[in-house]
């Protein structure tokens, strides 16, 4: 463990013909069992999310050019509530970030980048919230001051706001009852 999420690092096998690493193996501990994989591809200055998951996991790499993955803890029942962590991550390095739910997430690409993700469930709107990237209660400096955005991402409300929807819809989760 690395603090706020796991990583999973990789062993890559060169040869004149070029680089064969394996990504991910079911019998290892991801605690993520995939069930779509994405491959998403940035243009500079580009910057992701802030968001975080009530469900899902994410089992994320970069596989081309490098990100800058921010992180926070929203869960206040955690011990490491509030607490913020960086990476970079890159093609020269290969390693997977595990995401569980409720660790906010955003990654933000200087340069161009391609990064390739599996989740452990399958996207549903309801299970991902969203906040603005540059919330001054999220403490992470992205090195930008005007990055291209989504228009969802642009409309965000504040950190506040996202974090008394996640509390919100884990405890409906947690006391709805199965039919």
């Amino acid at each position: 463990m690395s603090g706020l999420i796991n990583f999973k690092t990789f062993t890559p096998h060169a040869d004149e013909r070029g680089v064969f690493a394996e990504i991910y193996r079911e019998s290892w501990p991801t605690g993520v069992a995939p069930v779509q994989w994405n491959l998403v591809s940035s243009q500079p200055n580009v910057l992701r999310g802030f968001h975080v998951h009530v469900t899902h996991a994410d089992y994320l790499m970069c596989v081309a050019g490098e990100m800058l993955l921010g992180l926070k803890d929203v869960r206040p029942e955690s011990p490491t509530f509030g607490k913020v962590e960086t990476h970079t991550l890159s093609e020269d390095k290969l390693a997977a970030a595990i995401i569980p739910p409720g660790i906010a997430h955003g990654f933000y690409f200087a340069k161009p980048a391609k990064h390739l993700y599996s989740v452990s469930h399958y996207w549903n709107m309801d299970d991902e919230l969203g906040c603005r990237w540059d919330d001054p209660a999220i403490g992470i400096s992205w090195g930008t001051k005007d990055p291209e955005l989504s228009q969802r991402d642009q409309e965000a409300g504040s950190l506040e706001q996202m974090i008394g929807e996640f509390v919100k819809r884990r405890a409906a989760l947690t006391t709805a009852k199965p039919s």
